[in-house]
């Protein structure tokens, strides 16, 4: 009687799934509490990884202390991310910031809190509170205050634009800056 009992339970499961099935044309959610959406479904802890372009060249490294999937909107958080930038196999430019996401599956990634992007030879430096990363199409871009830094001089501006292949920044509003020339020695003629 257990046995029949238990086929019998199984059967109007399975029924009252079934019912619910041809009814709305999709699986019915077995759990409809609203907070396990808004918990991460996954994350890692020191993580890295490697991205390459379609030639199999090294593209992009991402370091991160903690990245957290969100299914609610498809994004990933992550907490101090730093990022290596490579084309031909040199790094180009290194980007870090306190906090970011990663929305689109990669497409675009929101770094906020003290981002800084560093260039090659790191005879440059930029530092702004946000910049937004497009990594397929090598651009990076931010309307937050800009300081850019050079051996020689300091610029600062409002908004700002960069094509990460060309390493050119176009800087877009209120552009200020002070150049300090290279002293020459004493006892040069």
């Amino acid at each position: 009687h257990i046995n029949t009992s238990i086929a019998a339970m199984a059967g109007l499961v399975l029924l009252i799934f079934l019912l619910a099935y041809f009814e709305t044309g999709t699986t019915p959610a077995l759990n409809n509490n609203r907070q396990t959406e808004q918990h991460p479904n996954f994350y890692l802890i020191n993580s890295y990884s490697e991205q390459y372009d379609k030639s199999g060249s090294l593209d992009m490294i991402m370091v991160s202390q903690s990245v957290q999937h969100n299914p609610k909107d498809d994004s990933i958080s992550l907490q101090q991310p730093y990022f290596q930038l490579f084309q031909d196999g040199v790094t180009t430019w290194e980007i870090k910031a306190l906090s970011g996401t990663v929305y689109n599956r990669g497409h675009k990634i929101d770094l906020q809190h003290r981002v800084t992007m560093i260039n090659q030879s790191k005879q440059s430096s930029l530092k702004t509170p946000q910049l937004f990363i497009y990594p397929d199409k090598k651009r990076a871009n931010t309307e937050q205050t800009v300081t850019l830094q050079n051996p020689n001089s300091v610029t600062q501006a409002i908004g700002m634009e960069a094509d990460l292949n060309t390493k050119h920044i176009t800087l877009l509003d209120q552009v200020r800056g002070q150049y300090e020339p290279t002293m020459a020695p004493d006892n040069a003629e």
